[in-house]
């Protein structure tokens, strides 16, 4: 029978170790800042705050006939069908 280690050890140089912990730090900020960036809108968006949301302009976000809600002649746009949008075209 042959046991494998479950845990592998090795050394990096130093140089290498601090750019993984350089990239680990970026990362969480870019998902912070994010986080906040999403909460900072409304849930539901006009047309420029919507474009403004999905960082395009305005001219680019109407050509993508994104489903809206419209209340008395409002139209706005929901936070969560823009990101499950986004989510869907992603490559």
């Amino acid at each position: 029978m042959i046991q494998m280690a479950s845990e592998m050890k090795f050394a990096l140089p130093d140089e290498v170790q601090a750019e993984i912990s350089l990239m680990f730090i970026k990362s969480a900020q870019q998902a912070f800042q994010a986080l906040i960036q999403q909460q900072a809108y409304p849930q539901y968006l006009n047309q420029k705050q919507a474009a403004d949301y999905l960082s395009i302009s305005v001219t680019s976000f109407k050509k993508l006939n994104i489903p809206r809600v419209s209340l008395e002649n409002i139209e706005r746009y929901d936070k969560a069908t823009l990101d499950q949008y986004c989510k869907a075209h992603e490559f």
